[in-house]
This record gives structure tokens, sequence and C-alpha cells, in this order.
């Protein structure tokens, strides 16, 4: 009797409100849709026969009952929406739960893969040095008293010790291009060049033209950026070697709130359809005996350049040089 004494002195669109919708919301939206549904028909009745005892709009039966399906199916459908709502945000939250707890899971073992592989390949230097070195010193002052065969097999200790050498100095740069934290500020990409083609000067041959165009100033860690023109200005220094004259171009251009940098060389290029695993660990696109390396290199450009929030890709074909593009911030 009170919601419908309610119901007659206040207005419909007040009442409606506050003993009909708002608790339909609150019932689909806590207890679920079965229980929305049950205080959907409850309110639908409710409503009807306030509408009789105060109102007396109908005159015949059929017409309470027809009106009050229909309420019922208005209230059903605003439980349903109600319902399916809260159902679509729980899953939601629950899928964010896991993909948190997937991240962490996955931030930790790369974590722990980082360092096992710093520490093992900063142990594997030491033992490393002293073989070369012990190969270097027989070959230089003991050759004379060793027979051919000897020194044949100390060549190749020398050899495959300078090897794994450069691997392990090239593991710890790749766990440290992760590992090492970024230190930003504006950095003058032309001086940054100039110091890295100098530093690249013993294996810089007089058939070798490098030419800088303009590199507009970026932002970043100088000392992990250097790491990254060093790595491919070496590498298009090495895939252009068997040219005639090696031609490589650098420069850059200013997209938006980004820097865009490009080394292009005139080597032996890479098949576009092998680009996917170009930046990945290890993997090599020519054979070891053409071009010797890690694989490390690009593998390390990449987690650099990703560190800094800008992104890398080539461009090649067979034969016809490859340019090596890559983006970073231009401003903090």
């Amino acid at each position: 009797m009170f919601i419908w004494y309610v119901d007659y002195i206040t207005s419909p669109e007040l009442s409606f409100l506050i003993f009909y919708l708002i608790p339909i919301v609150l019932v689909s939206w806590y207890a679920g849709r079965v229980p929305g549904f049950f205080i959907s028909g409850v309110s639908a009745l409710a409503w009807s026969a306030a509408d009789v005892l105060t109102v007396h709009e109908y005159t015949q039966v059929f017409a309470a009952f027809w009106n009050t399906i229909v309420k019922f199916s208005a209230f059903s459908a605003v439980s349903y929406f109600v319902s399916a709502l809260r159902k679509s945000i729980d899953y939601e939250k629950e899928l964010n739960r896991r993909l948190e707890h997937s991240i962490n899971e996955l931030e930790f073992t790369n974590r722990e893969l980082e360092t096992f592989n710093y520490s093992v390949s900063h142990d594997l230097r030491t033992p490393l040095i002293v073989i070369e070195g012990f190969a270097r010193r027989l070959l230089k002052k003991d050759s004379d008293k060793l027979d051919a065969d000897c020194v044949e097999k100390i060549e190749i200790i020398d050899t495959n010790s300078r090897k794994m050498l450069s691997l392990v100095e090239k593991l710890l740069a790749f766990s440290r291009s992760g590992r090492q934290k970024i230190n930003s500020s504006f950095i003058d990409m032309s001086e940054l060049l100039n110091s890295v083609v100098e530093s690249l000067t013993p294996v810089i041959s007089e058939k070798t033209k490098i030419n800088v165009n303009t590199l507009p100033p970026a932002y970043g860690d100088e000392i992990l950026l250097r790491q990254v023109f060093y790595n491919l200005l070496s590498n298009a220094i090495k895939f252009a070697s068997r040219r005639e004259d090696i031609i490589i171009e650098i420069g850059g251009r200013t997209e938006g709130n980004e820097n865009v940098y490009y080394v292009k060389d005139n080597g032996v290029g890479f098949d576009m359809q092998q680009a996917g695993k170009l930046f990945d660990a290890f993997q090599r696109l020519h054979r070891a005996d053409e071009f010797e390396g890690t694989g490390l290199g690009l593998a390390i450009v990449q987690r650099i350049i990703e560190r800094h929030g800008g992104r890398i890709w080539a461009e090649s074909s067979v034969d016809k040089g490859a340019v090596f593009n890559f983006s970073l911030p231009n401003k903090p």
C-alpha cells in the first residue's frame, strides 16, 4: 500500500525511478540475471496494481494483463543489459588480472635469463682470454720449436678462441643493452656519428666512402645510441666489403614527434622474405663462411631502440644493398 500511495502523490517519472528502475538495476548488478528477472516480474505486477488501485486506468482484465507483460519485458531487458554489463566488466577484470600475472612472470623469467646470461658470459670471458693469450704466445715465441702440425693446431685454437671471445663480448653487450639504465639527454647525432666513424677507422679501407647527410638531434642515452650506430655501420662495411667501391650513406629526417635515421649501403643485401628473423638473436641470413659474425649485432640494436620507445626496420633486395631505418623521440 505504501508504494501505491507514494506512486499516487508523486510524479510518474519519480515513482518509476525510485520504486522500479533503481531496484531492478541494483539487484541485477549485485545479485545477477535470475534475481533481476524475478524483481522485474514483481515490479511489473506492482506497477500494474498501483495503476489499477490509484488511477483505475484499466477497465478490462485483459488490458491490465497485457500491460503487465509489456512492463515485465521492458524491465527484463534492463535487467539483462545490467547483468551482462557487470559480467563483461568482471570478465575484463579477470583477463587483466591474468595478463598482469603473466607479464610479471615473463618479466621475472627474462630477468633471470639475463642474469644467467651475464654471469655465464662474464665467467667464460677470463678463461678464453687466457687460452687465446697462451696460443698467441706459443705462435709468436715458440713456433720455430714446433712442427707444422702443432703450429696448425695452435692456430685453430687461437682462431676459435677469438671467435668464442667475440661471441661472449656480444652476449655481454646484449645483456647490458637490456639491463643498463637509460640516461636520456639531448644528443647531437652528427657529433655522435663522427665519433663512431673515427672509432671504426681501423676497419675502413681506402675504397670506403661514407656520405653523411643532415642528422637531426635526438633524445636518448648517448652510450647506447653510440652502440646502435657502431653496429649498423660495422654491418654496412662488412656486407659491402666485396664491392670494388663501398658506398655508405647516413641521414635523418623529422616526422612529427620522432626523428627517423637511416644507414644505407651498397652491399649484398638480403631477401625481404627473411626480414622477419633479421633482428632475432643468433639468426644469420648469410653463411658464416661468407661473412663472419655472431648474429647478435642487430638484436642489440633492436633492443636499444625499443627501450627508447622507437622502432627499427630494414629494406633490401638481394645484391642491391640494404637500408636500415630507426626512429627515436625528439623530445622527452
